[in-house]
């Protein structure tokens, strides 16, 4: 087991203390009144609906919300398709048990997805058939992976006034109010990555020189900003920082670089593939950086790729690690592995940190339902964007607590554990350890982001 933080660190972290609806098109109020709309909801909504394509007060028509996804299914990047195995095991539980209720009316879930390889091009085309022109298609979009995926779809959906919720993606764009149907998931802001790594250095090695590897695109964007935004007034200093495209599974070259700055501390900001291939890459190059990794490869797979490379590499996290011994016992963690086991079966990995992401995602969701006024598309949004204090559901850490207020905080993984990679060994148990308390951000996301981030 690595060391924690010391208690100068521990310190400075705790001071940065869905869905098948039948919806018609309106013009104006008496088309509203005409297909059962709800023209006061609209009139007293926080939530734009003026030039909504279809009618967001329409109730849901039936017994079942049917939610659509679409995230990588094949090739490089199938590994991100564990997320929806935790979500769908979620939900038919809910089903199950009898389904969830909004207000005196009781609903089942149904869902559908379609593959489109990461690629945000194919996700708009998914999307458009599987929501369709006009919204009927389905009531929601749920669990959509990726940056640039849910930025393909925003505008398309945003106009029918479809929410596209818990993208599963840590995005500080997901806070821009000009798209308000649009809300992220309980993965932390990318933003807030970077300060947890800031401060590990602070203590570590204050005058640290740092490498950075980031994707090419918004996701990358939002690492190398975010962190150079949490580092001034530092004598930390960024020295190199390596682009890769998106999806590519190989960074030989841009190790190499990095590794000859002279950096003595590393930010892989790599997601997938190239995540791990960073890290086996500067240990065969025998760089040896201070390491901190993007949340988004804290997997049993993709840390597995990387082997005793990943050994002692910091990440943040908010959710138990099923790998982790100390939750063998902790009743959530049995919940949720007998939940997964007997609604996913065999052929895929509960130990597996995504698949967790991805239950705990259906979890809270299906709590913001319960508290939901009524089974329209502009009552669910405005519930998951006022959700007050939801904990002890999924996997959530202990003291974790899920917390949005509209504009003014629309962001929910804002409570994170610093934790340190323990490989013990090939073929055991090897898991991220906690490292210090659990900090917490809440309400303070906007303030500690680049604002180019949230609305560039």
């Amino acid at each position: 087991m690595k060391r924690g933080p010391k208690p100068r660190l521990l310190a400075a972290l705790l001071v940065l203390t869905m869905v098948g609806a039948a919806c018609s098109s309106r013009d104006d109020d008496s088309a509203q009144t005409e297909t059962g709309g709800d023209g006061d909801a609209a009139a007293q909504s926080s939530i734009n609906t003026e030039d909504c394509v279809s009618d967001p007060t329409q109730e849901i028509d039936g017994d079942v919300i049917t939610l659509a996804s679409s995230y990588p299914q094949s090739g490089l990047t199938a590994a991100f398709s564990e997320v929806a195995r935790g979500w769908e095991a979620y939900f038919e539980k809910v089903n199950a048990e009898g389904g969830v209720q909004i207000g005196d009316r009781t609903f089942t879930f149904e869902f559908k997805d379609k593959d489109d390889q990461y690629n945000a091009a194919v996700t708009a085309t998914n999307m458009e058939e599987l929501v369709g022109q006009d919204g009927e298609g389905a009531f929601a979009a749920f669990g959509v992976i990726g940056t640039a995926n849910n930025v393909a779809i925003r505008d398309f959906l945003g106009e029918l006034c479809v929410p596209d919720v818990f993208a599963a993606t840590g995005s500080p764009a997901w806070g821009n109010p000009d798209f308000p149907w649009l809300i992220g998931s309980t993965l932390a802001p990318y933003s807030l990555e970077g300060y947890m790594f800031a401060e590990v250095l602070k203590d570590q090695k204050p005058d640290a020189k740092v490498a950075m590897l980031v994707q090419d695109d918004d996701f990358g964007r939002a690492y190398e900003e975010g962190f150079r935004q949490a580092i001034e007034g530092t004598d930390i200093e960024v020295v190199e920082v390596q682009k890769y495209a998106t999806g590519a599974s190989e960074v030989s070259a841009q190790i190499t670089a990095l590794a000859a700055s002279g950096a003595d501390a590393f930010f892989n900001g790599g997601t997938l593939l190239a995540c791990p291939d960073a890290l086996t890459k500067a240990a065969a190059a025998n760089w040896k950086p201070l390491t901190y990794v993007s949340a988004t490869c804290a997997s049993k797979t993709l840390m597995g790729l990387a082997g005793a490379a990943g050994d002692g590499v910091y990440t943040a996290a908010n959710l138990k690690d099923p790998l982790n011994p100390d939750w063998d016992d902790d009743p959530a963690m049995q919940e949720y592995l007998d939940t997964v086991q007997q609604y996913r079966g065999d052929g895929f990995d509960p130990e597996n940190a995504i698949v967790g992401f991805g239950y705990t995602q259906a979890a809270v969701f299906v709590e913001a339902l319960k508290a939901t006024e009524a089974p329209t598309r502009l009552a669910v949004m405005e519930s998951v964007r006022n959700i007050d204090g939801i904990s002890d559901v999924g996997l959530l850490l202990p003291g974790a607590s899920v917390t949005t207020a509209g504009d003014d905080d629309p962001y929910m993984g804002e409570s994170l554990l610093l934790a340190q990679y323990d490989f013990i060994g090939d073929g055991q148990r090897n898991h991220f350890v906690p490292q210090g308390d659990l900090v917490s951000f809440e309400g303070k996301t906007l303030d500690l982001t680049p604002e180019d981030l949230v609305t560039g």
